[in-house]
């Protein structure tokens, strides 16, 4: 039992743990009526990796489910209950405030490569294996799992492939940098957050206070989904090519020798092997792990831009708009897909990243970040930049947006031109993560 009475051999494990396998299967399924659906849910529990096991030790594969707010209803959960959960999870994907501008390659109408609405999915399972051919057994089982009991497989390719990621090697993703450095650790014990540690009331839902709020606050549907967390399921597509082309051009005018990956590391806020801005002018290093520090030695952004992929997702001490409230954390669970590819020629093929964003309120942990990533007007100093984007993730179709990227310099700000979209989203879901116990309420009630 932890902190707060969390019953950790309830909690799916996802929450706690980086799963050591290189690959993930996400399978997003349909259901029928609601006594099949249940059963299929059922005969899943009994398969998911819970917190309290030690999944580096465990057998392929292991298996996590997210429950979206129709297949809470799907299942026959109380309408009460269902009306008392966070009403961004029942009301599903917000485009305008996920920043997939309408008319861009990231509007929904495009999500999901055209083949089902995001409104289908009732729930998604995740597979996590260590080998390539563990992967046909374990999405084989879960399919015939869902057939024989009248749940139906959404398959987002028109080729039916899976949604299959898969580890580069190195911790590394597509755009060349080293990732999982900067995850959250959470504080079981329920101590204060620091730079570095989150309560974990943060995550769980069923614990909320006056300080850490969450949906449902309490009562009936507080005990629910008590040990439960929210989820949302991202598939993103990244247009390598045009970002190592904007590299290409750019570049040179921030260093003759070492331009494109000066400019990376501007852009992220790290250097491609980890290495913060804000720590070191050189990759390399003491330093290539380092997560706590912070910007007071930097307030004019000159070691690491203001609008760099890190600190507008976690600007640490950076002075905040008072009606901004707490910086939101969450915890990312992603993996890349697709070939890698150098150079600046597209090959036409999907590459990009799949993960689930955890947390206990969307709009505070997920919907602030996607509002500051597409645009930068949550801190005093952004007043003078108010459309400035992360280079990086930001949706260049947001009214107003600016195409630059601006780099603060010892002789004034120098502006980058030629941003482009080069992540797309392809899908969303919103998911909710259903504890041991909140399983039993809705199977066994």
């Amino acid at each position: 039992m932890g902190a707060g009475g969390v019953n950790m051999s309830g909690v799916q494990a996802m929450v706690v743990a980086q799963y050591k396998r290189p690959i993930a299967v996400h399978l997003p399924f349909r259901f029928g009526a609601a006594d099949g659906a249940r059963d299929f849910v059922r005969t899943l529990r009994e398969q998911l990796t819970m917190a309290d096991s030690a999944p580096d030790g465990k057998a392929d594969p292991l298996v996590n489910l997210g429950v979206t707010c129709a297949g809470l209803r799907a299942l026959g959960v109380d309408p009460g209950v269902v009306a008392a959960l966070d009403l961004m999870y029942q009301r599903g994907p917000d485009a305008a405030r996920l920043g997939d501008v309408p008319g861009t390659a990231s509007d929904p109408a495009h999500w999901w490569d055209g083949q089902f609405a995001t409104d289908d999915i009732h729930c998604v399972v995740h597979l996590y294996v260590r080998e390539s051919a563990g992967v046909d057994p374990a999405v084989e089982h879960v399919r015939s799992l869902a057939a024989q009991h009248g749940v139906e497989e959404l398959r987002p390719r028109a080729n039916g492939e899976p949604l299959m990621a898969q580890a580069l090697g190195g911790r590394k993703v597509h755009f060349g940098y080293r990732d999982g450095i900067s995850q959250p650790e959470i504080a079981w014990d329920d101590a204060p957050d620091t730079l570095t540690r989150v309560n974990f009331r943060r995550f769980l839902l069923g614990h909320a206070t006056d300080e850490f709020r969450s949906q449902p606050g309490e009562g009936p549907a507080a005990e629910f989904v008590r040990d439960s967390f929210y989820g949302v399921f991202r598939w993103l597509y990244q247009d390598v090519a045009g970002f190592n082309r904007y590299l290409q051009v750019n570049g040179p005018s921030l260093s003759a020798d070492n331009g494109e990956e000066l400019l990376a590391a501007k852009m992220m806020g790290r250097w491609r092997d980890g290495t913060p801005l804000a720590l070191a002018d050189a990759p390399g290093g003491a330093f290539a792990e380092a997560n706590d520090f912070d910007y007071s030695g930097d307030p004019d952004g000159r070691r690491c831009p203001f609008s760099s992929h890190i600190r507008i997702v976690n600007p640490r001490d950076d002075a905040l708009d008072p009606v901004v409230g707490k910086v939101p954390r969450v915890i990312r669970r992603g993996m890349p897909y697709g070939p890698e590819l150098t150079g600046t020629t597209d090959d036409g093929q999907d590459r990009g990243l799949m993960g689930v964003f955890l947390c206990a309120d969307i709009t505070e942990q997920i919907y602030k970040l996607t509002g500051w990533i597409n645009r930068n007007d949550f801190r005093p100093r952004d007043a003078g930049d108010p459309h400035a984007q992360d280079p990086i993730a930001g949706n260049r179709g947001e009214s107003g947006a600016a195409l630059d990227f601006v780099v603060p310099t010892a002789d004034g700000n120098q502006g980058l031109p030629g941003l482009t979209d080069f992540v797309r989203t392809k899908g969303t879901a919103f998911l909710l993560y259903p504890s041991a116990s909140t399983l039993g309420r809705i199977l066994d009630p």
